[in-house]
């Protein structure tokens, strides 16, 4: 299973996008910019999972926590992105949509963007 987090700007072109891959080690991707890396260990324990995906495009950065304790903190750079020597074509877009496409999210059961 997997969750997905899309980013499209206005024009509904890609943007970016955040996946959380739930296997026997949990790994997540940034689209466009590199494959899979594991996850740290310090998930947290609870049954019920809040995940939370952020990305600031000033600083290119972008965070991953779960139940408000962070996973990832990573600023995307050609060191970071070395997957897609491209990436800041789909990344510096401007973000104005968030989506869940259930085509590729198949672990979501409910998602919210901004405060929740």
């Amino acid at each position: 299973e997997e969750v997905v987090v899309l980013f499209r700007n206005e024009n509904n072109k890609e943007a970016g996008s955040v996946a959380i891959y739930f296997g026997t080690t949990l790994r997540y991707r940034i689209g466009y910019c590199a494959f899979y890396r594991n996850l740290p260990a310090n998930l947290p324990s609870a049954i019920n999972k809040v995940w939370r995906f952020s990305y600031n495009q000033q600083t290119q950065d972008i965070k991953i926590s779960c139940n408000d304790v962070l996973l990832v903190d990573t600023t995307l750079s050609d060191d970071v992105c070395t997957t897609w020597n491209n990436w800041r074509t789909y990344w510096e877009r401007d973000v104005t949509k968030i989506y869940i496409d259930s085509k590729y999210d198949t672990a979501s059961e409910q998602f919210c963007t901004g405060k929740c």
